[in-house]
């Protein structure tokens, strides 16, 4: 049988294989995966390592400023949730997570749930029957923070995915992942 058919035109595909030439490095298939996801991470990583845990590193509210503001389409000055999350299974840490989320655009009880919850923003929507899209803006390889080299005792540079959650073309959140680049390279 000869199928035919138009090619799907998948972006994350081209943004990984433009950070493997940039990079020199081949990108592994779980790693490919975990890129990719509309969902959340914890999704498959629980599937591949067990129940795992978050840790919340750092959660207030601040002003936005303007990179802030324009990442989220929101005003300078608005009220932004800051939420520093670390996803480990058994006290070793497998993603680093960063996120702004708008005030103005959670509701009371799902802000509650960020503020008062060890719970991803991934559960929460899920658990609230809440139906977003999320779109990543960029994949890249990029050096580790100090906090990140804190956190995952290591110095080696960092695969890293940016994406916004959006529900009725409004962005409600922005997370930036974490992790470094020996890691999720089994098959």
């Amino acid at each position: 049988m000869n199928f035919k058919g138009k090619t799907i035109n998948e972006p994350t595909y081209d943004m990984i294989k433009i950070v493997e030439k940039e990079n020199d490095v081949e990108i592994s298939a779980i790693q490919k995966i975990l890129l990719s996801l509309r969902g959340p991470i914890t999704t498959p990583l629980d599937a591949l390592y067990g129940r795992l845990k978050l840790f919340v590193l750092k959660q207030e509210i601040e002003k936005a400023d303007e990179s802030v503001a324009d990442l989220l389409d929101i005003n300078e000055g608005d009220d932004v949730l800051v939420r520093e999350v670390i996803v480990h299974k058994n006290g070793r840490p497998l993603v680093y997570a960063f996120s702004y989320i708008p005030k103005e655009r959670c509701n009371d009880k799902i802000l509650k749930l960020l503020l008062d919850e060890e719970i991803t923003t991934g559960l929460i929507l899920s658990e609230n029957n809440i139906e977003t899209q999320r779109i990543i803006n960029n994949i890249s390889i990029e050096k580790p923070t100090p906090i990140l080299q804190e956190l995952f005792n290591t110095s080696e540079d960092m695969l890293t995915r940016e994406y916004s959650i959006i529900q009725h073309g409004t962005i409600r959140l922005f997370t930036k992942e974490s992790y470094p680049l020996s890691y999720f390279r089994e098959i």
